[in-house]
């Protein structure tokens, strides 16, 4: 019981110092903004032309999935990318670790701080979602998948969080954590149509394919089998499952052994 009280006082004060960065807000404002605006357009300039009745009911899930674009990316980055690495930054890792806690639970609160913030701005931005799409749309159908579709995009966001989180440990630079794991980002998003486009190969393990495709191979799951539609896709869906996972597990215990080995708490060590 200590053990977990310790890490639940490191992960709110995770939680105090993430949300203290103005920029953190500033994207989340900026996610729930881009995400009303693009519901709005589409609720002015294409119902009744490009969507029938039965799919406007499902207009929902695409007001989910737009509010975890760039700007939800984004943020898991920062999150994670100034998670340890301002500790270092700052001196306050000395501090921290001369208490008696130990590494495990100082970078579980850490760990599980930042994912929980990412979690709650994720909720936020699938409420939105639903509620815009009842508000511009109307009634709405298999709003009862919309827990699984939050859980889904969570599990999908793990890959550049864990990405970003293991940077901030290994190079001890916030600044750097951010740009590499943004780079990456960008790179992977970029790199996959052009190898499907070119040589017709899926690309399948660059990591934006799982982080962008899973909740909606979750959703069309779950839509199929609720209804009378041909079954979906279940082998791409455990192929995603099982790439976030690897890479969220590679990613950990990378940056777990960084802290464990380390002797000293130096951005430098």
């Amino acid at each position: 019981m200590d053990a977990l009280r310790r890490v639940a006082v490191i992960a709110g004060y995770e939680w105090r110092r993430a949300l203290a960065k103005k920029k953190i807000l500033a994207l989340i404002i900026l996610a729930i903004a881009f995400q009303t605006l693009i519901m709005v357009v589409f609720s002015q300039l294409v119902v009744g032309v490009f969507f029938t009745i039965e799919s406007m009911s499902f207009m929902w899930i695409f007001g989910v999935l737009e509010g975890q674009g760039l700007f939800v990316q984004l943020i898991a980055i920062i999150v994670a990318g100034g998670s340890m690495s301002e500790e270092y930054e700052h001196g306050t890792a000395d501090i921290l670790l001369s208490k008696p806690i130990t590494r495990v639970e100082y970078m579980s609160g850490k760990f599980l701080g930042g994912l929980s913030l990412l979690a709650m701005v994720e909720a936020l931005t699938t409420f939105v979602g639903v509620v815009l799409s009842l508000w511009f749309f109307g009634a709405q159908s298999g709003l009862q998948f919309a827990p699984l579709m939050f859980l889904a995009i969570v599990y999908s966001s793990l890959i550049f969080f864990c990405l970003s989180f293991m940077f901030s440990e290994v190079f001890r630079g916030t600044t750097l954590a951010i740009l590499l794991a943004f780079a990456i980002l960008i790179a992977s998003s970029v790199i996959s149509p052009i190898l499907t486009f070119l040589y017709g190969i899926s690309a399948r393990a660059i990591p934006t394919w799982a982080a962008t495709n899973f909740p909606s191979l979750v959703m069309s799951e779950l839509i199929t089998a609720s209804s009378v539609l041909p079954a979906g896709d279940l082998g791409a869906l455990a192929q995603a499952s099982l790439i976030i996972a690897v890479y969220a597990i590679v990613f950990t215990l990378i940056a777990a052994y960084r802290l464990l080995k380390s002797d000293v708490t130096k951005k430098t060590a």
